[in-house]
């Protein structure tokens, strides 16, 4: 399944919200690759801070090719798209080879007022990809705020569904993002990593290709026979902490 994230205006969270989820989908034992398609870089950057491996990531700055993204989609189960802000023809062809796209919005009137230029992007591309499906995703909501209540009101009129999960404006993600890990590898009780896990679940159940084939399909057969039902991927945490956490660990 290829998601993209797409939004012509920047710092909504595309590529916080990317890596999150390509973290929290490898943890559940799928296969998974990032393109970071945004000459600005950020994923690569968040990569090597701690050359972090918790999946692959590819940086395709440069002219999106179809070959390249079927060769990739075919390699994993899902393939997700950090595309660079604006209404560039890279996002365009990136829509049009996607199964999804989420556009990240925040509780704010230039955030909503924004969204119309990225629909009539998405709508272009739709009739060149009629199977693209897209939802908003409210990221950096402030709980108890009156935008904050109100955002789904006002998304309701572009007649785009929105996520049930949401991402709040927390210090967690900005922290994981710096220190080069997931939020979940940095604070796995969290509330943004309890986020970041119900962003998750959503995905997969909107996903129709991922449960189509047997549990055996994706777990080993030894992990199948612990006792918890959801096995995740085990990573050596150590090698993803902030180096002045590992002295203490020694």
């Amino acid at each position: 399944m290829i998601i993209s994230f797409v939004n012509q205006k920047g710092g909504v969270g595309k590529t916080t919200t990317a890596i999150n989820l390509a973290a929290s989908l490898a943890r559940r034992n799928f296969s998974v690759v990032l393109v970071d398609a945004d000459p600005q870089g950020s994923a690569t950057r968040w990569q090597a801070v701690e050359d972090n491996r918790a999946f692959e990531l590819f940086d395709l700055p440069d002219t999106i090719l179809e070959e390249e993204f079927e060769i990739l989609s075919d390699s994993c189960d899902f393939l997700l798209i950090d595309s660079p802000p604006g209404k560039s023809g890279r996002t365009r062809s990136i829509l049009a080879l996607s199964d999804s796209a989420i556009i990240p919005v925040s509780p704010s009137s230039l955030d909503i007022w924004s969204c119309q230029g990225t629909l009539e992007m998405v709508k272009a591309a739709q009739e060149q990809n009629p199977q693209l499906k897209v939802y908003f995703l409210v990221t950096k909501k402030i709980p108890g705020t009156r935008v904050a209540r109100d955002i789904h009101d006002e998304l309701e009129v572009f007649g785009v569904k929105a996520l049930n999960s949401e991402l709040g404006q927390r210090v967690a993600y900005v922290d994981a993002m710096k220190h080069g890990v997931s939020v979940t590898q940095f604070a796995s009780g969290s509330k943004a990593a309890e986020e970041i896990e119900a962003l998750c679940d959503e995905v997969l159940d909107m996903s129709s290709r991922v449960w189509t084939v047997t549990k055996e399909d994706f777990y080993p057969a030894a992990a199948l026979e612990e006792e918890e039902s959801e096995v995740m991927q085990s990573f050596d945490e150590k090698s993803y902490m902030p180096p002045e956490w590992r002295d203490s660990l020694a």
